[in-house]
């Protein structure tokens, strides 16, 4: 134990040390960044469906200012500025840039114990490092003699190290690190892959078309304390959606769907093909042909204390070839989640969710900055998918301590029922069962550009005989570009 100890001091040291310097430069810079409020969460998947603005892309699309002449280095909204004014003009002209630089340093001690474990999987009581860039273009169809309000968003995403961090050393069926393994094109590092080509178009104020290659997250089941792409709030796939339906949903793939936002919330329907298209730039011609994904969603506004929040409810449908779990388990923690080959498959599953979000305090009429309470909770066939049900709930948003600047938090915590359905040989590989996790994050928004996240979590692995109890540790960076 004490041998344990010295080997991972020095990593504790890196985290508390980054962690520290943070802090410090966050009060360095809190006077002249006080002058520019922080933007907010830029590259994570933009509101689709056209619902947070009648344009048909939300304001996390990247519509934050660029800074201008004569804003400073450490308080401008983008590390890399206005590019001379060229940023500006684009943006003029209809094309609206954003990205972000995410670096993830990551230990787990516990999680895998198994000597030889199935590949990929890996060892616990390690620490990597993995970096993930994400870049955005939003074309304003409209400036281009498009219809009213169209918009097309090409995105681009690529990463570096260690592929998927510490989430295939834990054992756990949720990437405890999930950025680290998107986009899914696990061997090749640096890599620039096209993840979205999606267009949007309002027909009328009740009644959104979408249709393109779309990356899945956003596209179901988002919170506003728990949700985005692991890059500014949670890590853990399983407190940023959903994993009962997101398992044998690909990363990346063509859609089609409709939203029909009322005052009282949003209705909206997709279908997706099931294929997983991250190293497909446009190959069209098998469209659909190893079977459907079908998805719809009901999502309500309220107003419980005179504070806003939302319920959603949703269902989605798979149609498509996953292993059978009488005869074989694919790894846990590897996503999109693999068919085993060589072994019997069920053509059909489902995933009935639903989750909340609801604000308990909001410092400013003018924003939605606060924090609130948030929860997950879904349903499914328990076989081909491994998860019989699944509970997750917690508190997020802004720091009461520094809200202005945006530095956030949260604390989440997730349950999940594994399925009664696995067969002999999974059951002597892996020994499923129920699984449970606690995530824990300050964001310390230490220039309107940076921001450093230390990030804790205890996880109890649902791999239970190859994998004991792990806790994750460690620093997220993040750079707004």
């Amino acid at each position: 134990m004490f041998n344990r100890a010295l080997q991972l001091f020095p990593a504790f040291g890196f985290c508390l040390l980054t962690a520290g310097l943070a802090s410090n430069l966050h009060q360095v810079f809190a006077q002249e960044a006080a002058e520019v409020q922080a933007p907010e969460e830029s590259a994570p998947a933009p509101d689709l469906f056209g619902v947070a603005e009648s344009s048909g892309i939300g304001a996390t699309s990247g519509t934050a200012g660029t800074g201008g002449v004569g804003t400073s280095f450490w308080n401008r909204p983008t590390l890399t500025g206005d590019w001379f004014g060229r940023r500006s003009c684009l943006q003029e002209a209809g094309i609206t840039f954003s990205g972000d630089m995410t670096h993830l340093a990551f230990g787990v001690n516990g999680g895998i114990i198994a000597p030889a474990p199935p590949a990929p999987l890996g060892p616990g009581d390690t620490f990597k490092y993995t970096g993930r860039n994400q870049f955005n273009f939003l074309f304003d169809l409209e400036k281009f003699g498009g219809l009213p309000k169209g918009r097309l968003l090409v995105g681009a995403q690529q990463w570096y190290g260690e592929y998927g961090n510490v989430s295939f050393h834990t054992g756990s069926i949720p990437p405890a690190v999930f950025p680290a393994a998107l986009p899914t094109a696990p061997d090749n590092p640096g890599v620039p892959y096209l993840t979205d080509f999606v267009f949007t178009q309002p027909l009328s104020e009740k009644l959104v078309v979408f249709a393109g290659k779309k990356n899945v997250l956003g596209l179901a089941d988002q919170d506003e304390f728990a949700g985005g792409n692991g890059t500014h709030q949670f890590l853990n796939q399983a407190l940023i959606a959903n994993p009962a339906f997101l398992l044998g949903l690909p990363y990346t793939s063509f859609t089609a769907g409709v939203a029909l936002p009322r005052k009282w919330g949003v209705m909206s329907a997709f279908v997706y093909d099931p294929q997983d298209r991250t190293r497909d730039f446009f190959r069209l011609g098998d469209l659909f042909s190893q079977g459907v994904i079908v998805g719809g969603e009901i999502k309500v506004k309220s107003n419980f204390f005179d504070r806003p929040g939302e319920q959603h409810f949703g269902a989605m449908w798979k149609h498509v070839d996953l292993t059978d779990l009488r005869f074989n388990e694919p790894p846990p923690g590897v996503y999109p989640e693999p068919v085993v080959p060589g072994f019997p498959t069920l053509d059909d599953s489902y995933t009935l969710y639903g989750g909340f979000d609801q604000y308990f305090v909001r410092f400013s009429e003018e924003s939605n900055r606060g924090w609130g309470l948030f929860g997950r909770a879904s349903i499914s066939d328990g076989n081909p998918t491994p998860l019989n049900y699944f509970l997750s709930t917690g508190l997020g948003g802004y720091s009461p301590f520094a809200w202005q600047r945006g530095d956030r938090f949260g604390i989440g915590w997730y349950y999940v029922g594994i399925s009664d359905e696995f067969g002999p040989l999974p059951q002597a590989i892996f020994g499923p069962r129920d699984g449970t996790g606690l995530e824990v994050f300050y964001n310390f928004q230490v220039t309107p550009w940076l921001n450093i996240t230390p990030d804790l979590q205890f996880v109890q692995p649902e791999a239970g005989a190859i994998a004991k109890d792990a806790f994750i540790y460690g620093l997220r960076a993040n750079i707004r570009l």
